[in-house]
């Protein structure tokens, strides 16, 4: 009897503990709002990936940009301050009273004064503080100041002097990841599979640095959204576009020129960005003296674009494309030309302030041909790959320390 009195008095404390905590957390739960939005840049409108956003005086309370320029935090209710940082920009200061779940859209400005530096000692810990290591992010601002063959800025050069990545040689655009081999590295371009990402036998990559917004390099450990690559992971965005005006820029080089195009397709609501680049080494065959070199072709181009349009502010679809090529020819003896062509259409849709979702539909095709000519016989050689992706990803802001990705991908 008096263990069945005492199992029952147990239980009845264990439902209270428990009504307890439901009804503080739920009353926790109702102190705290959620704000949200996207980090822009002023000048051009091109989402920020990786801005930091702080509050001051609540510890704990920071969070950075996805892909998209899009952020989720927790804050308890009250007066806030909130603190914008991005590299290369100056830092944004906002106050406000936070009542309810708000949406706060942030464009941050170039900071061109050169402060000082300052040099501190390492904070403990530093190395293992985040979940996801060994990534590398690359300055594409730092890429114009490293010194490349024939004044040509490439990408994948550069990655080629981060820690832990080895060239696979001389004039080559291949590179080792930690002992992989070049194939065993997976190269993304808005999502879509790169196969050769070289130019002139891999003296070049087909990336124009021109057109590319963000490099992210992940050495070990990949998110599982990239699937199963062996060595490393090489995700390259493109810029969407300037949304405030047009604008043009471009370069004539030894061997070759290019010309970026960008403006507003609908003013702060849609963009566009066209680049494209050509050698002309071809071009000079024809003052040759040699006969056998007349008529014969040595050129590659590589044509990027990309489009978005912001339907609501729930809603935003980007389409995205590359077309590049690569010709050899000797007159009509032999021919050898390899390229790649790709499209991406993908759609942000916000579900709310804390679930993030990205539909992308995606075409790679990867190809070459070799053509042996002669009075009797002729040959031809041709290889392909192509892919058609559907990919469904979600991100959901669970808390400020926390944050999950989930989805399905169809290939």
């Amino acid at each position: 009897m008096a263990v069945g009195v005492f199992n029952v008095i147990r239980h009845s404390i264990l439902i209270s503990l428990f009504f307890l905590l439901f009804v503080f957390s739920d009353v926790s739960a109702q102190t705290k709002f959620t704000l949200s939005g996207k980090i822009e840049d002023a000048q051009s409108g091109e989402s920020l990936i990786g801005a930091s956003i702080r509050l001051i005086g609540i510890s704990g309370n920071g969070t950075s940009t996805n892909s998209y320029g899009f952020y989720s935090i927790s804050a308890p209710s009250g007066k806030l301050k909130m603190l914008i940082s991005y590299i290369g920009y100056q830092t944004y200061a906002y106050d406000l009273v936070l009542k309810g779940d708000t949406t706060i859209n942030i464009a941050l400005t170039h900071d061109n004064l050169l402060q000082e530096v300052v040099v501190t000692d390492r904070v403990k810990n530093q190395q293992v503080t985040k979940a996801q290591m060994g990534v590398e992010k690359v300055n594409m601002a730092a890429i114009k100041d490293v010194p490349v063959l024939f004044g040509e800025k490439d990408v994948l050069k550069t990655l080629q002097l981060l820690p832990g990545i080895k060239s696979a040689g001389e004039g080559n655009s291949g590179f080792y990841v930690r002992g992989g081999t070049s194939d065993q590295n997976l190269i993304l371009l808005d999502e879509a599979n790169v196969y050769n990402a070289s130019h002139l036998l891999g003296f070049f990559s087909t990336f124009n640095s021109d057109a590319i917004k963000d490099v992210s390099v992940y050495k070990g450990g990949m998110p599982a959204q990239y699937g199963g690559r062996l060595a490393s992971v090489v995700d390259i965005k493109m810029n969407d576009g300037n949304q405030k005006r047009y604008t043009a820029e471009g370069g004539i080089g030894l061997i070759s020129s290019r010309l970026k195009i960008e403006g507003p397709v609908f003013k702060d609501r849609g963009s566009f960005m066209i680049s494209g680049r050509r050698t002309y080494a071809d071009l000079f065959l024809a003052f040759s003296g040699d006969s056998s070199l007349k008529g014969s072709q040595l050129f590659f181009y590589d044509l990027n674009a990309k489009a978005n349009y912001r339907v609501n502010d729930k809603n935003t679809i980007y389409l995205s494309g590359y077309l590049g090529r690569d010709v050899l020819g000797l007159k009509k003896t032999f021919n050898l030309n390899w390229g790649n062509k790709t499209a991406t259409f993908r759609w942000n849709h916000l579900f709310n302030n804390k679930l993030f979702s990205n539909t992308s539909l995606i075409y790679s095709d990867y190809n070459y041909e070799i053509q042996f000519q002669n009075t009797q016989n002729d040959l031809s050689v041709i290889s392909a790959i192509r892919d058609l992706n559907f990919k469904q990803d979600y991100q959901y802001f669970a808390s400020n320390g926390h944050s999950l990705h989930f989805g399905f991908n169809a290939n």
